[in-house]
């Protein structure tokens, strides 16, 4: 199997402003970063990818094992030795009754920090995360992105992402996406 990734982040914004005598000033300030990875595991290569979607209970949370027991679509297993590309899309709103639920990306079983993939946020002792976590709200997403080194994961001491639904009453959607290297 072979894996090319072409990652395209861009984002735009429009802003004018109207003064006397009908005379508009606007601008347009742009951040772009865009790059491809080729098939491999060196600098600017990834040769493993994981795409998962689901729900989580209110209050529940999901432990995703970037060193175990994950399946690509083709149902072969998945590890990581680092990470290049992570998405998180907070699918909420989306769902058929949507809920204004919010979802905690961080590292850790259960969100205690125990063998934490948090190479990506800060943390005193990597492996061990404390509560350094994002927060994504219905409709949002988090992502981020190495072309060269990547993020290191760390078979059975720092390789456990987590997502929590914070809302303790309504059921959360999710959509995540990982993109890294085997070694």
């Amino acid at each position: 199997m072979s894996l090319s990734t072409k990652i395209v982040a861009s984002i735009t914004a429009t802003h004018g402003k109207s003064f006397a005598l009908d005379t508009t000033v606007s601008g347009a300030p742009k951040l772009e970063q865009n790059f491809t990875l080729a098939d491999g595991t060196g600098d600017v290569q990834a040769d493993r990818v994981y795409f998962s979607s689901g729900t989580l209970a209110a209050s529940a949370d999901i432990d995703i094992d970037l060193s175990g027991s994950l399946t690509d679509i083709f149902g072969v297993a998945v590890q990581f030795a680092t990470v290049k590309m992570l998405m998180v899309c907070n699918t909420s709103d989306e769902q058929d009754t949507p809920t204004d639920a919010s979802i905690q990306v961080g590292g850790g079983d259960g969100q205690d920090g125990t063998n934490a993939f948090d190479t990506w946020i800060t943390s005193d002792t990597p492996g061990n995360a404390g509560s350094e976590a994002v927060i994504i709200t219905d409709g949002g997403f988090i992502m981020i992105g190495s072309k060269n080194d990547g993020y290191a994961v760390t078979a059975a001491t720092a390789d456990l992402l987590t997502l929590l639904n914070l809302d303790g009453v309504d059921t959360a959607a999710y959509e995540i996406l990982i993109i890294g290297t085997s070694s």
